[in-house]
């Protein structure tokens, strides 16, 4: 055997721990790529301190994976998406309401020098912005174009046309960007497994089909918006259900007659909400006791009454706001018991929701999200 004098030892010892030190310094340096989903590589010499949020990527996504999104934000477009997290993160983050406004609910109300001003590490844009306002898939609208002629990144992520295929990508790309990839890893985890006990269960059942109708915002007077091929389809798949509104729309939301409604008379009718005064509501703030009754009083009207679904208490209710987060995922199960009952009768979107709240939101979700 061949014996290492003890000095000897020592310096290689003290080599080694230099050489890891260099190599841990030389990563920490190295520039932060990602590849985001318009394909377009985005490069920070360093993680994001002060971003700037569009309003199709809800606050959320950072709040799951983040302990103080609203102290990362540089300026925000606080429409779309967006609208309703003042109201959930005030009590919480109160500077939620002294963060500079760039824009509103789309796009073409963003100001690039309102932007420019604020001199942010990053610009964190959506694909559903992406596409309505740029010429290509790859190809950047004016407005963020002129943000990165300026100097200053811009990111594409989704979480909205295309949630089950986008959302893991996107918190990863968000993590990486914002030095949280472990938080974003535990959180992925935690959401593939409940989709995969969802899927595997339909897949070894193989459950009849059940037609199932999302009437979209259904406190409005003009009946019936619904979802189309995209976004909110995928969820109702993904819990074993058929997308009626996929039968008569081409866009990820469109509107359908009452007769379509009616004459197709689905198995099952689910009418989304949001926290709006008076009627039918769910949401942050909301008590049980205002959405049960906003709900029946919803259930009431001529064109729903006379459902099947709605005879045959088959009806439910939505917070509309789930499908635009990363936390869709009580939707999906939510989605599979109402369609699925007898297959998933021990699945527990409460707990589920209390779990996201308890170890992933910066600010937890209160109030009332879905009623039967």
């Amino acid at each position: 055997m061949v014996t290492v004098p003890m000095a000897l030892a020592r310096i290689l010892g003290v080599l080694a721990l230099g050489l890891a030190a260099l190599l841990g310094q030389a990563r920490a340096d190295a520039p932060i790529r990602v590849t985001d989903l318009a394909g377009r590589e985005v490069v920070l010499a360093r993680p994001a301190g002060r971003i700037v949020l569009g309003a199709w990527v809800s606050l959320d996504a950072l709040s799951l994976i983040h302990p103080d999104p609203v102290g990362l934000l540089a300026g925000w477009a606080d429409g779309g998406a967006n609208g309703i997290q003042p109201a959930i993160l005030r009590a919480k983050f109160p500077a939620i309401d002294h963060v500079p406004v760039v824009g509103r609910g789309t796009l073409d109300s963003i100001s690039a020098e309102a932007i420019i001003a604020r001199r942010p590490d990053l610009v964190v844009a959506s694909t559903f912005d992406v596409q309505r306002f740029g010429s290509g898939p790859a190809a950047l609208p004016p407005v963020l174009a002129r943000l990165e002629a300026a100097g200053i990144p811009v990111v594409v992520i989704d979480f909205f046309l295309e949630p089950l295929a986008h959302t893991e990508p996107s918190l990863r790309i968000l993590g990486r960007l914002i030095g949280r990839e472990t938080e974003a890893e535990a959180f992925i985890g935690f959401y593939r497994g409940r989709l995969d006990r969802i899927a595997g269960r339909l897949a070894g059942a193989k459950p009849a089909p059940r037609s199932l109708f999302l009437h979209a915002f259904a406190a409005r007077p003009d009946c019936c918006f619904t979802a189309g091929p995209g976004s909110v389809d995928g969820l109702i798949r993904a819990a074993g259900g058929g997308n009626v509104g996929a039968e008569r729309l081409t866009a990820p939301v469109g509107q359908v007659s009452v007769e379509f409604l009616l004459a197709r008379n689905p198995d099952v009718y689910v009418a989304t909400g949001v926290g709006a005064p008076g009627g039918f509501a769910l949401g942050p703030g909301v008590t049980a006791n205002r959405a049960t009754e906003g709900f029946a009083g919803l259930l009431r009207r001529p064109e729903l009454s006379a459902l099947g679904a709605v005879s045959g208490r088959r009806a439910h209710g939505l917070w509309h706001l789930f499908v635009h987060t990363p936390t869709h995922i009580v939707a999906v199960e939510l989605l599979a018991k109402w369609l699925h009952p007898e297959l998933f009768a021990d699945i527990d979107p409460r707990a589920t929701l209390d779990e996201i709240n308890s170890r992933f939101l910066a600010a937890p979700l209160t109030g009332t999200f879905w009623v039967d």
